[in-house]
């Protein structure tokens, strides 16, 4: 069998539709899969601009075929993008890209494998919704509870025994648990569906840290924990972001790192101005995390300690906000050694 027969029987064989392209963009092959998504036939895309028929626009940023393949030589895998099929309805896919490189390693073409994820995205969003007003609908009634049981523990009710007050106590903070964990995912999931858009404004990111570590200070000496503020002797500057989101991630990461540091142990605040962002540091000396949780740790309801209380979102808001900001944020850390969460927020 000759090799054109090999390719021809691969390429209508594949599950997932199969695009090549020249390097202007041209449409020179489509499998029967990439006909069935995008409705049209191959005799009607060949010799056809990529971006004009399927993305409907002159601008190669927005397609992953020609960002990566064309213009960076570069693979990518489960890039998602939207398309516009013949009929005029949008569809969503998850594409892998690849450049076709001459001898001299320059791109004279690219291929584009796709599968339709529209239903999957559907189904996701349907998710995400149905979860969202579930929480909700479960605050309102806790607040209430809340609400009553702060009239009874007020006497307002009747005097109560030293036993039924002991009961209602607990009661009460077993609420006000369940009431941060349905206001966590609240929040997380408005992250995720992009209604949290940071709100930015002049922001001093020292002072903000110096707020924190003295706001900790009782909790630190309380446990026997060293608490460090490290900053350069230059002021630095004012940055742009929404401080009301900033202030979480910061709380939330020294309120982890004094958490997980035994006592005799140190947890350090570094500030750091670079060229072009500022650097935030937390560092503990506290048990460390293994390896294999590392690339998990910013996921929602990813806990490293499965008997750890909490809702595991905390890091997962703190990656939404910075990446909301354009930044970055990371962890390195060594087992029995300690932990050091970071992260960077553009100076402009």
């Amino acid at each position: 069998m000759k090799k054109q027969q090999i390719y021809d029987v691969i390429i209508n064989a594949l599950p997932v539709g199969f695009s090549m392209v020249d390097k202007k963009g041209i449409i020179v092959d489509f499998n029967p899969a990439a006909e069935e998504i995008t409705g049209y036939l191959k005799e009607e895309v060949i010799g056809k601009s990529h971006l004009a028929l399927l993305h409907g626009t002159a601008e190669r940023e927005a397609c992953p075929l020609f960002k990566y393949a064309l213009l960076e030589s570069k693979q990518t895998i489960a890039a998602e993008t939207v398309i516009t099929r013949k009929s005029g309805e949008p569809v969503s896919l998850s594409v892998t890209t690849a450049p076709l490189l001459n001898h001299k390693g320059v791109a004279v073409g690219g291929i584009e494998l796709f599968r339709d994820i529209t239903e999957l995205k559907r189904l996701e969003q349907e998710r995400k919704n149905i979860l969202a007003m579930f929480a909700h609908d479960m605050k309102n009634p806790i607040i209430i509870a809340e609400g009553f049981l702060s009239r009874l523990l007020l006497g307002k009710s009747g005097p109560l025994t030293e036993l039924q007050q002991t009961y209602l106590f607990i009661i009460r903070d077993e609420l006000g648990g369940l009431l941060d964990l349905i206001t966590s995912f609240l929040e997380f999931s408005r992250f995720e569906a992009k209604e949290y858009k940071p709100v930015p404004g002049p922001f001093n990111i020292e002072t903000d840290i110096h707020k924190h570590i003295e706001a900790a200070k009782v909790e630190a000496e309380a446990k026997g924990v060293t608490l460090l503020f490290e900053f350069p002797e230059k002021m630095i500057p004012v940055i742009t972001a929404d401080a009301m989101m900033v202030d979480r991630v910061i709380r939330n990461l020294l309120g982890n790192a004094l958490k997980h540091t035994p006592s005799g142990g140190t947890v350090t605040v570094r500030l750091l101005e670079r060229e072009h962002d500022i650097l935030v540091q937390v560092a503990d000396t506290g048990v460390g995390i293994a390896a294999e949780h590392l690339p998990y740790l910013f996921g929602a309801f990813y806990r490293v300690d499965r008997d750890e209380e909490g809702s595991g979102l905390g890091l997962a808001i703190a990656k939404s906000i910075i990446d909301a900001h354009g930044g970055k944020i990371w962890v390195e850390s060594t087992p029995g050694r300690g932990s050091t969460f970071s992260f960077t927020l553009p100076k402009h």
